[in-house]
């Protein structure tokens, strides 16, 4: 299969990474763009041996084992079909003896034959990054939850866990997490990109905020967005917004900074 061939200049001392994106795929996005530099700004927490959960074509992982303190990473994906993809991208970047991908369901592997590779890492992983897309159901952060949740059996104390949350969840939300998920400290924002347009004119975008200011009318905490001057918008009125003047609000791509207690 042909692929389009990305490289792009990680921060942190990471240098150059080149990865394959089989055509027809999504190519890097900006929050894979933006997790991969947080991962490089952080690298002085990072070291020993980590998860990479949702490794997609292998790009959190790669860039976590191009840190110099890093022995080895293990990428679980439930996309069969880019594990082939992370594998190669990995070797293209130096670092297939320092990574392994595996068939998983979150922490579970499809294949049985496969999860000794999983539990090897049960109660010794040294960290944990996760890049999710936002979940159909809740509030859009259930499968950082399922992430954070599953982790607690594999981090060590002290552990940091890198997660990509994007800034129109709102910060009272994102530190709730902790709460959900007893067992870590929230550290705050380890990287972010400057406001983007929360596109409402892709469908996916425009669904999400509809559930949004569902959640918001049923009592949820509401959700941030920028109007581009200075000011914020729940959900609701970001939407009364596009509707009357077909401007998008704005958010941000965050990475987020928890520590396993």
């Amino acid at each position: 299969m042909a692929s389009d061939v990305v490289t792009l200049e990680a921060t942190g001392g990471l240098g150059p990474i080149t990865v394959a994106i089989p055509q027809g795929r999504q190519t890097i996005t900006p929050a894979s763009r933006m997790a991969v530099a947080a991962i490089g700004d952080n690298a002085r927490f990072l070291h020993g041996r980590g998860l990479d959960w949702g490794a997609g074509t292998g790009l959190l992982a790669i860039g976590a084992a191009l840190v110099d303190d890093v022995d080895f990473v293990l990428g679980l994906e439930l996309d069969e079909a880019d594990l082939p993809v992370a594998r190669a991208n990995a070797e293209r970047n130096g670092v297939g003896g320092a990574t392994r991908f595996v068939h998983a369901d979150s922490y579970t592997a499809v294949d049985p034959d496969d999860q000794p590779d999983i539990d090897d890492l049960r109660g010794r992983a040294d960290f944990l990054v996760a890049n999710p897309p936002a979940s159909p159901t809740g509030d859009g952060l259930d499968w950082r939850r399922e992430a954070l949740r599953g982790g607690l059996d594999f981090v060590v104390p002290g552990a940091p866990v890198l997660v990509q949350i994007s800034y129109q969840y709102a910060i009272a939300r994102i530190e709730g997490l902790v709460d959900d998920v007893p067992g870590y400290r929230y550290e705050g924002v380890a990287g972010t990109t400057d406001w983007v347009p929360f596109d409402q004119s892709r469908a996916d975008l425009a669904f999400q905020i509809v559930e949004y200011a569902r959640i918001e009318a049923e009592g949820g905490i509401p959700y941030t967005f920028s109007d581009g001057a200075g000011g914020h918008l729940t959900a609701a009125e970001a939407i009364e917004r596009y509707q009357a003047t077909g401007e998008s609000p704005l958010s941000k791509w965050q990475m987020h900074l928890f520590r396993r207690v």
